[in-house]
């Protein structure tokens, strides 16, 4: 049988890609990296819209931890 190594498409994953691609392109390997960031972003995201932040806040405050550092 066939093995799948096909990633989860993730919002945060492809947008700290693309920034990652431009900005830090020997970096884009580190998968370990990019999925514990945007994993994080994630979390960030629905905390904020369970403490009662709209959309476009919580992004807000997911892309800062996305881009930290």
């Amino acid at each position: 049988m066939k093995e799948n190594n096909k990633q989860e498409l993730s919002y945060f994953r492809l947008k700290l890609r693309s920034y990652m691609s431009e900005h830090h392109p020997e970096r884009l390997q580190d998968t370990e990296f990019i999925t514990t960031r945007a994993d994080m972003a994630l979390t960030a995201y629905c905390d904020a819209v369970a403490q009662g932040f709209t959309h476009p806040e919580a992004e807000s405050m997911a892309s800062e931890v996305l881009y930290q550092g």
